[in-house]
């Protein structure tokens, strides 16, 4: 092989090669992602009947009574709402729009059951908080309620 030639072999290699490389146009960066903002972790509390009974009297609180209607009819703390846990899911939706308007006015939502055996109060307040929604359960329930002699109906 010549030098002539080696030379023009080489030199259509080169442009052949580079020829073949596609020339991308820089790309726009993209702006980082925004961090996801995380809704506020809802919490259940405690709350004694000292305590509830300041903020039922100052009508800073709404009040739901998570015994089966039966004991709500029975007798109940003045105010409070029949929302018991059997019916939580039927209930929920309407109970929402209630919630929503007691934080809306700074208000605490308080849930109460039996006694201190009963769970119904602590399911129901979970339940409102894995929908978003803080409350406190009231220690001891009905039965601390009324042995502290306040009023029912």
């Amino acid at each position: 092989m010549t030098l002539a030639r080696l030379t023009v072999l080489t030199i259509t290699c080169a442009l052949g090669f580079s020829s073949c490389q596609q020339v991308v146009p820089p790309q726009p960066v993209a702006a980082p992602p925004k961090p996801e903002r995380k809704p506020a972790v809802a919490k259940v509390t405690a709350i004694t009947v000292a305590d509830f009974f300041v903020l039922q009297q100052s009508d800073q609180v709404v009040t739901y009574d998570a015994r089966p209607g039966f004991y709500y009819n029975l007798g109940h703390i003045p105010g409070a709402i029949n929302f018991p846990k059997a019916g939580i899911a039927a209930q929920f939706p309407k109970r929402e729009k209630e919630m929503k308007a007691a934080l809306a006015a700074g208000k605490t939502i308080v849930i109460y059951c039996t006694d201190l055996q009963c769970p119904d109060a602590g399911a129901v307040a979970t339940r409102l908080a894995n929908s978003g929604y803080s409350s406190s359960v009231l220690i001891g329930g009905w039965a601390s309620w009324k042995e502290s002699e306040l009023p029912t109906e």
